[in-house]
């Protein structure tokens, strides 16, 4: 876990393809159904058009070669599975229930059952160490344009801004290649060398059991032997896209699996916000206009 992110491509990228697209789809809807429900931005999750997108998207990946790890890690699901998952059919339901099970799934505190953000399933409790993740995922989003800020709640680590993080170093490939140009390749091999990094770094370690936890959590789940049971609410969904996802994207982008599922281990001290509450504004504003920009683009279908 942690790295520096760097300017120095491995592979040059030559094209956007319809994987590209999926990816970024999927990205910003899972980002999405992870924010509080009773937010401006996840009001967009009750676009037909978004939704329908998103499922085209997932039907994609999950019939994709690349995108099929030789197996699942601990806690992963298939890719496969991605195909049959009702996270769509859950979104659709009226926002106030969505907002309820929200509620009931995280509390109006950090939840220390199945805790949103990366830092608070680290094996390593240390205040510094973690302060030195955190700060490693600020990096990268410094490394590409978006500022911290102390104007929202969420932490840096939170599951929906590094997942919002990934969509915008896609739209940034995207734009890169279409833009053109004598370093087009070379920018959009830098966007996807980051894409890598921050997998690796930040999100295999830890989204698959972040997903069965919050599978236990909303649907009741024993264990990783129930993985395989169809999801039975919105959260839960989430959980399932969440753990079949994260083995597409390791396959896509060449990173090793992690050998065991991480467990919670939140901070008894932390105060509400983590950390001094960080996140970004600008970040989050850069974000937002992505998703509007992220809609448009290759046909799935």
């Amino acid at each position: 876990m942690g790295s520096t992110p760097s300017t120095s491509p491995t592979a040059p990228v030559q094209a956007w393809t319809p994987l590209d697209e999926a990816r970024l789809c999927l990205y910003r809807v899972l980002s999405l159904a992870a924010s509080d429900p009773a937010s401006r931005r996840s009001a967009r999750l009750r676009a037909e058009s978004f939704l329908d997108q998103a499922a085209a998207a997932a039907a994609f990946l999950a019939e994709e070669p690349s995108a099929r790890p030789p197996a699942p890690a601990p806690g992963e699901l298939p890719p496969a599975t991605l195909g049959r998952l009702p996270l769509a059919d859950f979104l659709r339901r009226p926002a106030a229930g969505l907002t309820a099970e929200h509620e009931r799934v995280f509390g109006l505190v950090a939840s220390k059952e199945c805790p949103p953000c990366e830092t608070d399933w680290c094996p390593q409790t240390f205040p510094i160490f973690r302060s030195q993740q955190l700060a490693d995922v600020a990096g990268f989003y410094r490394a590409f344009g978006l500022e911290p800020s102390r104007d929202r709640p969420e932490r840096h680590d939170h599951v929906a801004l590094e997942l919002e993080f990934m969509a915008w170093l896609l739209a940034k490939q995207r734009h890169a290649l279409q833009a053109g140009g004598p370093e087009a390749d070379e920018r959009a091999a830098v966007c996807r060398d980051a894409q890598r990094r921050f997998v690796q770094d930040h999100l295999a370690w830890w989204l698959p059991a972040f997903a069965l936890a919050l599978r236990r959590k909303a649907d009741g789940l024993r264990d990783a032997r129930d993985l395989h049971e169809p999801p039975r609410s919105a959260l839960g969904a989430l959980g399932a896209a969440l753990a079949a996802f994260v083995a597409a994207e390791r396959a896509v982008l060449g990173v090793d699996p992690p050998v065991e599922l991480a467990g919670p281990r939140p901070a008894e001290d932390a105060d509400e916000g983590g950390c001094g509450g960080c996140v970004a504004a600008r970040a989050q504003a850069e974000m937002d206009s992505t998703a509007e920009r992220a809609q448009s683009g290759t046909s799935l279908r």
